[in-house]
């Protein structure tokens, strides 16, 4: 039902699984960026903007939120350099595939869990509530 009433959901869901399907590691951090990306339809700032909204509806508030938003960051400091080239050792990329799969995994989860894909309301909620 979520993906059939949320193109997002459904294009996050998509990426959730055909990541495996890469045949360049690069390409499928790219894939699962953009599922995760998909999930909070924003185009600025992404950085902070997804770390902070992703520790503030994954985690509590506290030293486990801000590890976990320091995470995200990484992550995604990590699906830069591999998307734009950058050299990196086979092991960071493993990790950054790895934990991107598992930020894009928990966060559908949540969506499922709540009934609905996330939207400003859950956003709202997480940040001030």
């Amino acid at each position: 039902t979520l993906a059939a009433n949320s193109g997002a959901f459904r294009f996050a869901l998509e990426a959730s699984v055909d990541w495996r399907f890469s045949k360049d590691s690069r390409a499928a951090i790219s894939h699962l960026w953009a599922g995760i990306e998909s999930v909070f339809g924003i185009s600025s700032e992404l950085v902070y903007r997804i770390s902070l909204l992703s520790a503030c509806l994954l985690t509590e508030r506290g030293s486990e939120r801000q590890a976990k938003f320091m995470e995200v960051k990484r992550l995604y400091g990590l699906r830069s350099k591999a998307v734009h080239g950058v050299t990196l050792p086979e092991s960071k990329i493993e990790n950054a595939l790895k934990g991107s799969y598992a930020l894009l995994r928990d966060l559908l989860i949540l969506s499922i869990n709540r009934g609905h894909a996330l939207r400003d309301e859950d956003f709202d909620g997480a940040l001030f509530f």
